[in-house]
């Protein structure tokens, strides 16, 4: 399995546009016989992507193009789920991917409405249904477009856990209970076809400019490769274990293709936060915000309490 590091060095468009181009021929330098193309950025919230919380619709728009280098007649959509907190209707309009899919001539889905498909898997030997919309059955090629950044709860969130986004029920948080089998299950169920990660402003500890774009051939291996470029390493990270453990994941071994960007360049820049201490921190947050519900018999938002 390749898993390709490439970084941008002027964050122009054109820069990230060659960028992405550079790192998707890494992965298909050849013939690209594909027709019904889904591409899944992540949109958590409607955090701009300056944040380092969504994914650049830059980045999108460079793989749009790209595809259309490739394959002039291949119909792209855009999609994504509504979230607990979040509209994707809404989402798609304050994070400038309307704007996006006008330009390019694309469409933009919502994953949560139209006809919803409960699919079953099992992960170390437990049943796990989830509901799908039945368009990721009709695509031949999914490209999934996460981004570069860690996770309060599960320590960093990348290919697989934007996959997690693909399920159709908006309130999400109902499955954060078994939040880590849940991952591994979606990604059984939805297999990502290509990983174009989002590190143009990665986010850890703080936003950071980075202009890192990897790019990969399957989610699993690529989220190994990144939990140790953030700080956190595979070992740790509850999905990726449940996952090494399931039988289904491909045991290949990963080169990774140090092109424009080099691993121990993005491990130095990469703005780690202190794990441990945010780990805590949050613990103490969240128990005041509890105590405080009690109190004055409020409640605590879902989102949160997940």
């Amino acid at each position: 399995m390749k898993v390709i590091l490439n970084q941008s060095k002027s964050f122009s468009l054109e820069d990230i546009s060659k960028t992405v181009e550079t790192g998707l021929n890494g992965l298909y330098p050849g013939n690209f016989n594909f027709n019904n193309i889904i591409i899944k950025p992540n949109l958590c919230y409607y955090w701009d992507y300056t944040t380092g919380q969504t994914t650049d619709p830059r980045v999108v728009a460079s793989i749009i193009d790209w595809i259309r280098e490739k394959n002039s007649n291949a119909d792209i959509t855009v999609a994504e789920t509504d979230a607990s907190a979040m509209k994707t209707r809404l989402s798609f309009k304050i994070l400038g991917y309307e704007k996006l899919a006008s330009e390019k001539n694309v469409r933009l889905a919502n994953l949560s409405k139209g006809n919803i498909v409960e699919k079953k898997t099992s992960v170390l030997g437990k049943e796990i249904k989830l509901p799908i919309n039945e368009i990721l059955d009709k695509s031949d090629l999914l490209i999934n477009v996460p981004t570069l950044k860690t996770h309060r709860e599960i320590g960093f969130t990348c290919a697989m856990k934007n996959i997690f986004g693909l399920i159709s029920k908006p309130r999400k948080y109902s499955y954060h209970k078994n939040l880590a089998e849940t991952i591994v299950a979606i990604n059984k169920i939805i297999k990502s076809n290509a990983i174009v990660v989002d590190g143009i402003i990665a986010a850890g500890k703080y936003p950071k400019k980075m202009g890192v774009i990897i790019t990969g051939e399957e989610a699993y291996s690529t989220d190994v490769v990144v939990s140790d470029l953030v700080g956190i390493g595979a070992s740790k990270v509850s999905y990726l274990k449940i996952a090494s453990k399931d039988n289904f994941f491909k045991k290949e071994k990963t080169r990774v293709i140090e092109n424009t960007a080099k691993i121990n360049q993005i491990k130095k820049e990469f703005p780690k936060p202190n794990y441990l201490l945010d780990e805590l921190l949050w613990k103490s947050e969240l128990f005041a915000l509890k105590l405080y519900a009690k109190i004055v018999g409020d409640v605590i938002p879902p989102v949160l309490d997940g």
